[in-house]
C-alpha cells in the first residue's frame, strides 16, 4: 500500500492518510520546512506547500513564507553547490590519507583503463579482501591501480569482486570512479557508492509470537524507503535484539529479495514455504516483488504474511531495532523493465 513519506531533519517515517498526516503535524512530528513525498510520487514537496496542512503546521523560524519561497531551481542549485563542495573536501581527505594514483593513471572514464561507474580503483598497495566486514580471514588481494566490481556497501567496507576473488575491502583502500568525474556527475552517481545513505527502515514495530508456549519468535512489521534515483537490491537487514536495560542480546541478519524502485517505499513480508515441499524455505520479499509474482500465481496470496519472523536464541528480550546492514545500487541501464 502506498503511503505518504515524511523526511523531518533526516528522520524518515510515513503516514497512511491525509488525516494521519495532519495528526502528526499537530503533534509536532514535522514542521513547515520538512519535506513530504505523496503516495506513488517520485518528487518531494515542502510540507507548507500542501494546502491541507497549512492550518496545523508548526512554523519554523528558518522557513520563509510560501510567497517568498526560493524557486526549485535556486534550491537545487544551492544544494548542488554544497554537495560538490563536500565531495571536494572528501577527495582532499582521500589525498591526505591515501597514496593517490599518478595523473597518467587517471584516464579512467572511457579511457585506457575502461573503468566504469560501477567499479572502483584500488589505491592501497595492495588492498586485502576479507570474508566479512571488519577483517577476519583474508580471501584475496587487490593490486594497486587495478579495478574491482562494486557489489555493495556495508558500513565502512565495500563488497568487491576482483582479481579472481570476492570479499570486503576497507573503503579507504579504494576510490570510486566518480571521484574523477565533473561535479554534476559526482552528485548523480553518489548513490552507487554510498547506497546506505539513501535506504532506510521506516515505521518499524514488533510483537512476540509464542510458539509451543515459548516466546521465542518475534515478528517485525516495517517498510523500506529508497530516497534516490537508483534502484536498490541485495538488501541485508540486521535485527539487534535487546533486553529491558537496552543491553544487546544478539544480532540476526536476513536477506531481502527484490528491487527497491527509485524514490519509493515498500512493505517487507514473508512468503511462507509451500507445506507440501519439504525442501522449501520461507522467502523474505519486498511487497513489490510479491505483487509481481502474484500476477502469475495468484494462489501464493494464501502464503503471504506481512513482516519478518525472527527466531530468538537468548532470553530476556524486551526490544529490538531493524537497520540496513548492506545494500547495492543498480545503475539505471541495468534496472529491470517496469511491470
Amino acid at each position: 500500500m502506498s503511503r505518504w513519506m515524511i523526511n523531518a531533519s533526516g528522520h524518515q517515517f510515513s503516514a497512511a492518510t491525509i488525516d494521519e498526516l495532519k495528526k502528526l503535524a499537530k503533534e509536532g512530528k514535522f514542521s513547515a520546512g520538512d519535506i513530504l513525498q505523496p503516495p506513488g510520487a517520485a518528487e518531494w514537496i515542502y510540507a507548507v506547500e500542501l494546502p491541507e496542512l497549512k492550518t496545523v503546521l508548526r512554523e519554523d523560524a528558518d522557513v520563509a513564507p510560501a510567497s517568498t519561497e526560493l524557486s526549485p531551481v535556486i534550491r537545487w542549485g544551492l544544494a548542488g553547490a554544497l554537495a560538490i563542495a563536500a565531495v571536494g573536501c572528501w577527495v582532499y581527505a582521500y589525498g591526505l590519507s591515501q597514496d593517490m594514483p599518478q595523473p597518467e593513471d587517471l584516464e579512467l572514464i572511457g579511457g585506457k583503463s575502461g573503468l566504469s561507474y560501477t567499479e572502483v580503483l584500488v589505491t592501497a598497495d595492495p588492498a586485502p579482501l576479507y570474508a566479512s566486514e571488519g577483517g577476519g580471514s583474508q580471501v584475496g588481494t587487490l593490486l594497486k591501480n587495478s579495478k574491482a566490481d562494486l557489489l555493495g556497501k556495508r558500513g565502512d567496507w565495500y563488497h568487491l569482486k576482483g582479481n579472481g576473488a570476492e570479499g570486503y575491502a576497507r573503503i579507504t583502500d579504494v576510490i570510486p570512479a566518480y571521484f574523477f568525474a565533473d561535479g554534476p556527475t559526482q552528485l548523480q552517481y553518489k548513490p552507487l557508492y554510498y547506497p546506505d545513505q539513501f535506504v532506510t527502515v521506516v515505521n518499524s514495530s514488533w510483537s512476540l509470537v509464542p510458539e509451543n508456549g515459548n516466546k521465542n519468535i518475534t515478528n517485525f512489521i516495517f517498510m523500506i524507503g529508497n530516497n534516490s534515483t537508483f534502484g536498490m537490491t541485495d538488501v541485508k537487514l540486521k535485527a539487534t535484539i535487546k533486553d529491558k536495560d537496552g543491553k544487546q542480546l544478539e544480532e540476526k541478519e536476513v536477506a531481502v529479495e527484490g528491487v527497491l524502485k527509485p524514490n519509493s517505499s515498500t512493505m517487507i513480508g514473508t512468503l511462507k514455504a509451500e507445506p507440501r515441499d519439504k525442501a522449501a524455505v520461507d522467502r523474505i520479499l519486498t511487497e513489490q516483488l510479491f505483487t509481481e509474482m502474484m500476477a502469475t500465481d495468484p494462489k501464493i496470496v494464501d502464503r503471504w504474511v506481512e513482516g519478518v519472523d525472527i527466531r530468538l536464541e537468548s532470553e530476556g528480550f524486551d526490544g529490538a531495532q531493524i537497520s540496513v546492514a548492506e545494500v547495492r545500487a543498480i545503475p539505471p541501464d541495468a534496472m529491470p523493465p517496469a511491470q
